[in-house]
């Protein structure tokens, strides 16, 4: 066992929460070779009488170690078809896609139920690949096979959905949080995850620093009365990497990562995804950060466009997060007379005016004459409806919450220097953020990502991420005081 898993083990026990009785921690294996991973993933699935064992993946060639051109899904069945029947199947092909286009979108995820249905005999169930493939397989299951077996093994550390038990689903291009199944076990596998592409494992590093300003928006919307609960249980399980993680930064801009920074890595994407199922939402690691990235990605699914890597994105709007709280924490007074509040009314206008003002096609924009474009807009009208509906909706939620907040906001005054110097101890200064950045070669501006997004696109992303999702984020407030989420991040 690698000593990071250790302290994870470790931080379990000083909170006195019980990982085995507790089902939303899944087994974590960090495997540091294959003859490791068989003995351990055999004596699991040894226990079944059923000897099925369903692969879901997405056809994409990827290597089972740096040093050998064997594909790990051949690798994986070899191992397994020892001893059970192995269920193999290429969501790219099954869907008639390419294995890029992959997202998980309701498209997908019916594409997933179809197939785990087919097999009705089937307890086990493994996802092997991407934090979508998780995703798509967690939440088919939980709606489908709740008392199946599900074991998640990461091809590269990108995300936390490895551990958690939420799924993100893309509905109408608005991507919206799910519960979703437990997962049983996950098995970090050291020489295929030092064999992942460099810009994926920079990506799920990116991933991991929301968690150095995440926790500002859940203490911020807990202290306005927005938020209903706000605990630190998942600040602290992390605060146990927070070092780790800002010592091994650098690597991320190198050729290739030591096992160290496997190991760190690996245990705090692990942590994340369950500190999170623990707290019983993604609140503590998915904040304003993460809501910016949702709104670009709005844009992209839109207009049928590629995504940039998550965790890019998650990084970059990490900054622009770290940058508002700081101008957030120079206010000394607040203007009371420049809030807003809206009705549904007023949500419906504001939501057309920025989908009407949306750069859906980014660096592409100016490329259409008025006519295509109005073409363009009458299509793209229908497809927008549904995520208009939702939005309208979700915004509503906590508009309503913060019409009662603004009667006791007094109060928050009152408590406005102690609030500041705790929101300093939860998150992040832009300079140490930007510097973590720099060192794993991660986008510290807009056109830096891939594929490249326009300032364009970014500034519609800060503006537009109120209207993102129910739960609150920094955003919200700026919004609601009346002043610009762009100027705020421009600190």
């Amino acid at each position: 066992m690698s000593i990071f898993f250790e302290k994870m083990t470790q931080a379990f026990a000083d909170e006195k929460i019980d990982p085995i009785a507790n089902k939303k921690i899944p087994i974590q294996y960090c495997c540091h070779n294959y003859e490791d991973f068989s003995e351990k993933i055999t004596q699991i699935l040894s226990k079944y009488k059923n000897n099925k064992v369903f692969i879901l993946h997405d056809g994409k060639n990827k290597k089972s170690d740096k040093d050998s051109n064997t594909n790990i899904l051949e690798k994986i069945s070899k191992i397994l078809a020892n001893t059970f029947s192995v269920i193999e199947k290429n969501l790219a092909t099954e869907s008639n896609s390419n294995c890029d286009e992959i997202h998980a979108s309701e498209y997908f995820l019916k594409k997933t139920t179809d197939l785990i249905l087919n097999e009705t005999d089937c307890e086990i169930y493994i996802a092997l690949g991407s934090g979508t493939i998780t995703d798509l397989l967690k939440h088919s299951l939980f709606l489908n096979k709740p008392n199946a077996l599900f074991i998640s093994i990461p091809t590269a550390m990108t995300v936390t959905a490895f551990s958690s038990s939420f799924s993100v689903v893309d509905i109408s291009g608005a991507k919206r949080t799910r519960q979703s199944k437990d997962i049983y076990a996950t098995f970090w596998l050291t020489p295929l995850l030092q064999a992942a592409p460099m810009e994926l494992s920079r990506a799920g590093y990116g991933d991991l620093l929301a968690r150095f300003v995440a926790y500002g928006d859940w203490y911020l919307g807990f202290k306005l009365g927005i938020s209903e609960k706000y605990d630190e249980l998942a600040f602290r399980l992390m605060e146990v990497f927070a070092e780790p993680l800002k010592q091994v930064a650098s690597e991320f801009g190198q050729k290739e990562l030591s096992t160290r920074a496997v190991e760190i890595s690996a245990a705090a994407l692990a942590m994340a995804g369950i500190a999170m199922s623990l707290s019983g939402e993604t609140t503590p690691l998915s904040g304003y950060e993460h809501v910016i990235s949702h709104a670009l990605d709005f844009l992209r699914l839109s207009s049928d466009r590629p995504l940039v890597l998550h965790g890019e994105q998650v990084a970059l709007a990490s900054l622009t997060s770290a940058m508002s709280f700081e101008w957030l924490l120079e206010i000394e007074n607040f203007d009371l007379k420049k809030f807003r509040s809206m009705n549904e009314k007023d949500t419906n206008q504001i939501i057309n005016h920025f989908f009407s003002a949306a750069p859906f096609f980014g660096k592409d924009e100016d490329k259409f004459s008025e006519s295509e474009r109005k073409k363009i807009d009458i299509n793209l009208s229908a497809k927008l409806h549904s995520a208009k509906e939702i939005f309208i909706s979700d915004y509503l939620k906590k508009s309503q919450k913060w019409d009662i907040a603004k009667e006791r906001f007094t109060d928050f005054i009152h408590e406005w220097p102690e609030i500041k110097a705790h929101l300093k101890k939860l998150t992040l200064s832009s300079h140490s953020m930007q510097a973590l950045l720099e060192q794993a070669q991660l986008p510290i501006f807009p056109e830096a990502t891939t594929p490249n997004t326009t300032a364009l696109e970014y500034r519609w992303a800060i503006r537009f991420a109120p209207f993102i999702r129910s739960r609150f984020c920094l955003a919200d407030f700026i919004f609601w005081i009346g002043e610009d989420c762009c100027i705020a991040a421009a600190t």
